[in-house]
């Protein structure tokens, strides 16, 4: 299973947490870059995960629209572990 992580800098708890849940592939982008707002969502992706903190808002306008387009889940998240914890159903 894939996931795309959107928005944060140290993403080291989230990708831990994750691979806890099966997830193994991994593709993360800053939000930062004015760049990334004409990203493509990878083929392989199946959950994306946004991380509010430090993400630009054009970008997550940007990301729940192809994720609707595609059919993808998409999770909000602080940069935490323990906001992980309490979404185990990932």
């Amino acid at each position: 299973m894939a996931a795309l992580i959107v928005g944060g800098d140290i993403i080291t708890t989230i990708k831990h947490e994750l691979s806890a849940h099966g997830i193994s592939d991994f593709e993360h982008w800053d939000g930062r870059r004015p760049g990334d707002l004409h990203r493509i969502i990878p083929k392989n992706t199946e959950l994306i995960v946004v991380v509010t903190n430090f993400v630009n808002h054009g970008l997550v306008s940007k990301i729940k629209r192809d994720a609707k387009r595609l059919r993808l889940p998409v999770v909000y998240s602080k940069n935490s572990r323990s906001f992980f914890a309490s979404v185990s159903s990932v």
